[in-house]
């Protein structure tokens, strides 16, 4: 993931995505033998199949600061040599749904040509990969927009036409299946409104509808309390930016502007702002300054909210207005656990997930865990 300079823990830095700064990347390993028979990624699948869920796993790609620093093509190969390690290892599952992208780059116009070309190409290799080795699976990525039309950070502003335009062109070209777009932009601050959403949610939808391809919501519920850009900036400035749980009533009116124009919808901000394990757990993810009893609130509202959704499809609406998957920067540090106490932590972890609804489990560092013997 990016370095965010709104960022108020590094350990949020694996979970927030922006595009505030240039990232540092992590280095691309040639995977050569893996066993992976008894680990935790195995029993993720595992438990997965039983709970009739859908993972989506990131390939070995992190970060948008590739351009300039590699040939697609060298990428391309040390992709397609993990996609095909990884999927003989996992591609048995009954779960195993589809991959993610997880490159994320400042939003880019045509006249970026050559930029232009190189995410086109390395997006279109790795797709391919993914396709050849697994067909039928689903190759997701989930890129931002920006909002800050008065350029107060210093990043062009690229308007929505200017988006629909680019990335019509790179679905037409990259073999993407499903975009998961970022709701909250770049900056993820909570005086947003709608109407600023909806006019990057109308150009999305266009390029995916002329291309044939999914557009999907990436709804954030977490966001940075902000008044307006004077308040951000000043604590920007001096490092006290505040991160809370989206209020549960204007988390259901985002979810609801999705549903107008996408037909899936995830999320980030799971972890650690809903997680209702306890804070003993090795998978609790922290950083954010919730404690248990906070996050269980959290979880709770939403599951009384998703509880009121209709079994139906609302008028006007594309899908049902309700989180089917997240996010999961599945931790690295599992401590002293055992092969059955690890087990039981995940299975714990997946099945709060499944109460809510949740179809999807996304791992965006299932590489971290893809073991290099």
């Amino acid at each position: 993931m990016r370095k965010n300079i709104f960022l108020i823990t590094l350990l949020l830095l694996a979970l927030i995505p922006c595009s505030s700064c240039s990232s540092d990347d992590n280095d691309i390993a040639d995977v050569k033998e893996v066993d992976q028979e008894k680990g935790e990624l195995e029993m993720i699948y595992s438990i997965a199949d039983e709970l009739d869920m859908k993972v989506i796993c990131d390939v070995n790609l992190s970060g948008g600061n590739y351009y300039g620093k590699y040939a697609a093509r060298e990428l391309i190969s040390k992709c397609d040599n993990y996609i095909k390690l990884y999927h003989n290892c996992y591609g048995h599952h009954a779960s195993f749904w589809g991959w993610y992208i997880n490159t994320e780059i400042n939003p880019l116009t045509e006249m970026q040509k050559s930029k232009s070309l190189f995410w086109r190409e390395l997006w279109k290799g790795v797709a391919e990969s993914c396709h050849s080795v697994a067909p039928g699976t689903k190759v997701t990525i989930s890129p931002f927009f920006i909002l800050d039309q008065g350029t107060h950070r210093g990043f062009k502003f690229i308007t929505p036409e200017e988006t629909e335009t680019w990335w019509y062109n790179t679905l037409k070209a990259s073999g993407i299946d499903i975009i998961m777009l970022q709701d909250s932009g770049a900056e993820h601050l909570s005086f947003f409104t709608l109407a600023e959403r909806e006019a990057f949610y109308k150009a999305f939808y266009n390029a995916c509808r002329r291309t044939g391809k999914e557009l999907w919501g990436n709804i954030e519920t977490a966001e940075i309390l902000a008044r307006d850009w004077e308040h951000a900036l000043e604590m920007e400035r001096n490092g006290t930016q505040v991160w809370r749980f989206t209020p549960i009533d204007w988390l259901q009116e985002k979810i609801e502007l999705a549903a107008q124009y996408t037909t899936g919808i995830v999320s980030w901000g799971y972890y650690p702002y809903m997680d209702p394990s306890t804070d003993n757990s090795p998978l609790v993810v922290h950083g954010s300054g919730m404690d248990n009893v906070t996050r269980q609130a959290n979880y709770n509202a939403y599951l009384e909210y998703q509880k009121r959704v209709s079994s139906t499809i609302p008028t006007g609406m594309k899908v049902q207005p309700q989180i089917k998957g997240t996010l999961w920067w599945f931790p690295t540090d599992l401590g002293s656990l055992d092969g059955e106490e690890l087990e039981t932590a995940i299975r714990k972890e997946i099945t709060n997930q499944k109460k809510l609804g949740f179809e999807y489990i996304w791992l965006v560092n299932a590489c971290n865990h893809f073991v290099v013997k």
